[in-house]
């Protein structure tokens, strides 16, 4: 009798011991081992592998939408460890910005940038500083529990001296390559937050813009010296005060009709939606005709110029909505702008930074620009310049911060010069590895052929400065690069770059004797994250020899938003500076959202407990669940706690309980690795060892072209496999402690151990550390310090025509297996024959054959013609046709009674609970003695396969089993 588990050479895990507490003991290992840290100072320095990550805004709070990409973030930098690069990984955190400033507003009391100044720059930006600072501690505990490897202890912030220096340093290599300039033009403008806004801000998040309803007016503007009127129509009567033109399409067709006595001028394609088809026509006129026109201006508030108060042909003009006239305030309008300076317009501000009109308006003087709609709409019709009014919804853009509905504005502001860029930024698109590839030519391609300059200033407090200095007196310009150039030319010592500190420096003016001081803008918070490659090494102040090793980047990941947002500022300030790309390889990710569909929200409960979902299925199940998604594809998609769940039953918990199983049988039989390798003359052995040679190479393959899902779903088939093929058609010889089953089951573990170790770092790190580190000290420390392991291509190719042999054992199982479950024939009991046609591949005599009997439990497998005196159940599928004897002589029915019996034994012993190998005694009952006289005839082999000490008859019933025929106990 074996000594059961005494001093077993392998670890068995505690009882019940949960995924998640498997994981904290490897959490536990990896930092007392310092193996992270050890994972890059082992690699040697000359083959680097470099990784950009865009930061989390640093007081955010983790959640599954941040979880994804950081998974995505750390299976490639533990893939590329493992081929023998060194991958540096420091977080980094967003800090300057909108975000920052409007939680400090909200959390001051602080409703404007009034407010703000009456407070006080110093303190606000005080405030700023204090509340970034207090990092959200949640984010250690979910990195680390998501088995991501970061560098968090030194985390760069955009906040830190050393990068903002970089950040200046990029403004003036681009102002001196005459890439950034000062110019008027008009862009989105948060009136709340008083600042201007990049459009890409906006339009990278679907979330930004809403369906709102707002006033549709149509407006009669009087031709200079005729009785009629031209019609325009506008969604935002509170610009009509600042109208300066009308546009027309000049190849449309437009009519004069008469109503009420009035000449009305409007483009024949929009009639319909203004008046009766009936209505008269009194003249057509091409649009070119009407170019040039004097109409009276609706306002005389502010001074205007010669050119102003004419109609004008523009192309942005469409016949979809409105009357085909555009009114047109160069103040207040994208397209606006353009024609106003194209025809030397009048620029109409009408409204001041918070979006009150000014006092040179006197009618609405201090009013809020949307409570003046309905005022000035009144007005109009009091005047009888209303034609029409009503209501239109249509999709509009809100502040990202405090959700304020956007305007667009003319102001001054420092741009960057896309359009000198653009041909470069489109050639250098071109190398880059796009995954999906349709990014690539697609929506990336379209934002770099369409982007406008991009404005680079904000008028706000909490950010990088614009490092540009102008002087009092002539105006003259100094643009400065570095903190040393700084203290150089003022004579002051710069410990700090933020406002108030950097606009109380002053210079001399290099071209007059006037003093300059710094313009009170600070850059967009983008141009920061543009400029992170540079900034976060202090380059080119530092690590020039590090940051130039490593750059471009040779992967990045992020979702699709960042197509206008990260990638694009990235490219764009890389290629200003580097006239390279940035980055090599770029994953896009879809978007998550909740269970719902809906973009995830804790008001709206649509997405189980981030945190609650860790702790019971384990951080490696979301992994598993997030990589194998189509999500990783570009695709969107829902998160579902139900698919989690099947990831957590169908993988992780069948793979762990296969471990445990090799674990049980080793130690029962103290087996130990064998030196020498095995002859693998099982055809069970040879199978599973090609499936493992295969999948190493489906995940090296899949891995090294940032395939994730192709690499995360080849696992789940291959644990299948293992567990519910291999393992369990090969019970008899573990339980026997088969050496080359527990050889081959050894060698698929530990090599298994290695392929998976990017995906499931903990699983793999567990297993390593018990069945290699635990038993061979000359073994590396940490299985994600191991090299990634070269696969076996004579094994593969020796092993496909074996692949294909049991793929049709596995569909033949599965056609008899139907038979058996239509006639209630259980599996247990064995039959005598079957017929099979079809099969290309097996052969009489095949080892593969034994297997096919073994599983569909039938004594003789025949092929070809099946006789007609038999009483056959037959079916085809798949091309097979496979007849079935279902006559049961009487010695198989023995047969069946006796699998009945054991496995009521082995079920038995489960439920109370005695382990595998455990020896004991069993007494039985039963009043059938078919069921008496097999066990007495069949005792040894019984007492063998069921591992008892003794067997005895009983008259006394104990627990019932095989529904009343037999009763058991365990013997005293």
């Amino acid at each position: 009798m074996l000594n059961y588990m005494k001093n077993p050479k392998f670890k068995v895990p505690k009882e019940n011991q949960t995924l998640f507490e498997m994981q904290e003991e490897t959490l536990d290992f990896w930092a007392k081992n310092k193996i992270f840290e050890r994972s890059i100072d082992e690699r040697p320095k000359d083959n680097t592998y470099s990784f950009f990550d865009g930061p989390p805004f640093i007081t955010g709070t983790p959640h599954y939408a941040t979880l994804l990409p950081s998974i995505a973030k750390d299976i490639i930098p533990r893939f590329k460890t493992m081929k023998g690069y060194r991958v540096r990984r420091v977080w980094g955190w967003d800090c300057h910005g909108l975000p920052a400033e409007t939680k400090v507003e909200k959390k001051l009391g602080l409703k404007s940038k009034r407010d703000i100044e009456k407070l006080g720059v110093d303190k606000f930006v005080a405030a700023c500083r204090e509340y970034v600072s207090e990092v959200s501690g949640e984010w250690p505990w979910y990195i680390q529990h998501i088995g991501r490897w970061a560098d968090m202890e030194h985390a760069y912030r955009t906040m830190d001296r050393d990068y903002m220096e970089s950040v200046i340093w990029v403004f003036k290599e681009l102002y001196d390559k005459n890439l950034i300039y000062k110019g008027r033009r008009s862009s989105l403008y948060c009136t709340r937050c008083a600042t201007p806004l990049s459009k890409f801000e906006i339009t990278m998040d679907d979330g930004f813009y809403r369906e709102v309803t707002d006033p549709s007016v149509s407006i009669k503007f009087k031709v200079k010296g005729q009785d009629k009127y031209l019609v325009a129509w506008t969604t935002t009567p509170w610009t009509l005060p600042a109208n300066a033109a009308l546009a027309v399409d000049e190849k449309e067709i437009y009519a004069e009709i008469e109503i009420d006595e009035q000449r009305l001028i409007l483009a024949e394609k929009t009639l319909p939606r203004f008046v009766d088809e009936r209505v008269k026509i009194v003249k057509k006129y091409k649009g070119a005709e009407l170019v040039g026109l004097e109409y009276e201006p609706l306002y005389n508030f502010l001074k205007s110029k010669p050119n102003d108060y004419k109609v004008y042909s523009a192309g942005f003009v469409t016949m979809e909505d409105g009357t085909g006239i555009v009114h047109v305030a160069p103040a207040f309008g994208e397209v606006d702008f353009v024609l106003g300076k194209e025809k030397d317009l009048s620029v109409f501000m009408t409204i001041d930074e918070e979006g009150k009109f000014v006092k040179e308006v006197p009618p609405w003087a201090g009013m809020y620009l949307k409570k003046a709609d309905a005022l000035i709409t009144q007005d109009l019709k009091e005047r009888s310049l209303l034609f029409k009014e009503e209501t239109t919804t249509h999709s509009y853009p809100f502040c990202y911060r405090c959700e304020t509905p956007l305007i667009y504005k003319a102001q001054e502001a420092w741009y960057l010069n896309i359009e000198k860029l653009r041909s470069k930024l489109i050639d250098t698109n071109a190398p880059i590895n796009w995954i999906p590839s349709h990014f690539k030519n697609g929506r990336f391609e379209y934002n770099l052929k369409n982007a406008p300059d991009w404005c680079l200033s904000r008028s706000r407090y909490w950010g990088s400065p614009i490092p540009v200095w102008e002087c009092d007196e002539c105006a003259e310009i100094q643009v400065i690069g570095s903190i040393a150039e700084l203290e150089k030319l003022s004579g002051k010592k710069v410990t700090d770059l933020h406002r108030p500190d950097i606009d109380q420096i002053e210079l001399a003016c290099t071209k007059c004797a006037g003093k300059s001081h710094r313009v009170k803008e600070v850059l967009d918070c983008w141009f920061e994250s543009g400029a992170m490659p540079y900034a976060e090494r202090h380059y080119p102040f530092e690590n020039q020899k590090d940051f130039e090793s490593g750059f471009p980047a040779d992967f990045i990941i992020e979702y699709t938003g960042q197509l206008r947002g990260w990638f694009y500022y990235l490219h764009v300030i890389s290629n200003a500076l580097k006239e390279s790309p940035a980055f090599k390889n770029v994953v896009v990710t879809g978007v998550l959202k909740g269970t719902d569909g809906r973009k995830m929200s804790k008001s709206f409960g649509n997405y189980p407990d981030p945190r609650a979902t860790i702790e019971k299925y384990g951080g490696e199940t979301l992994r598993l669940y997030f990589m194998s998604n189509p999500i990783m594809k570009g695709e969107d998609m829902n998160v579902s706690e139900s698919e989690i769940q099947e990831q957590y039953r169908k993988v992780m918990q069948i793979l762990w309980n296969s471990y445990k199983y090799f674990l049980t049988y080793a130690n029962l039989h103290d087996w130990k690795p064998d030196q020498e390798v095995l002859p693998n003359d099982h055809v069970l052995d040879r199978w599973i060892l090609g499936e493992l040679e295969i999948l190493i190479e489906t995940i090296d393959k899949s891995l090294e072209a940032y395939d994730y899902p192709t690499a995360s779903r080849a696992i789940r088939p291959f644990v299948e496999n293992l567990s519910t093929w291999y393992i369990r058609l090969s019970r008899d010889r573990f339980a026997t402690g088969n050496a080359n089953a527990l050889q081959t089951l050894y060698k698929v573990l530990t090599r298994f151990s290695t392929i998976i170790a990017p995906i499931l770092p903990f699983t793999a790190e567990a297993i390593y550390q018990n069945l290699v580190r635990n038993i061979n000290t000359d073994s590396q420390d940490s299985v994600h310090l191991c090299m990634w392991p070269e696969t076996t291509t004579l094994l593969i190719h020796g092993t496909k025509d074996l692949r294909i042999k049991m793929e049709e054992v596995r569909t033949i199982s599965h056609i008899v297996h139907s038979i058996r479950r239509e006639k209630e024939i259980p599996l247990r009991q064995p039959l005598a024959e079957v017929f099979v046609a079809g099969m290309k591949y097996l052969k009489e005599n095949d080892e593969c054959l034994e297997i096919l009997k073994q599983e569909i439990n039938v004594k003789n497998i025949k092929f070809g013609n099946t006789p007609a005196n038999l009483n056959l159940n037959t079916k085809t599928t798949d091309g097979f046709t496979v007849a079935l004897s279902t006559d049961i002589p009487e010695e198989l029915l023995k047969e069946g009674l006796l699998r009945e019996i054991i496995r009521a034994i082995q079920n038995f012993r489960k439920t109370q609970g005695l382990k595998a190998g455990e020896m004991v005694g069993l007494s039985y009952s039963t009043t059938h003695n078919d069921i008496k006289n097999l066990i007495e005839e069949k005792r040894d082999e019984i007492m063998k396969v069921a591992c008892l000490g003794n067997l005895v008859f009983s008259t006394e019933k104990s627990i019932e089993v095989l529904s009343g025929r037999l009763f058991l106990e365990i013997s005293k």
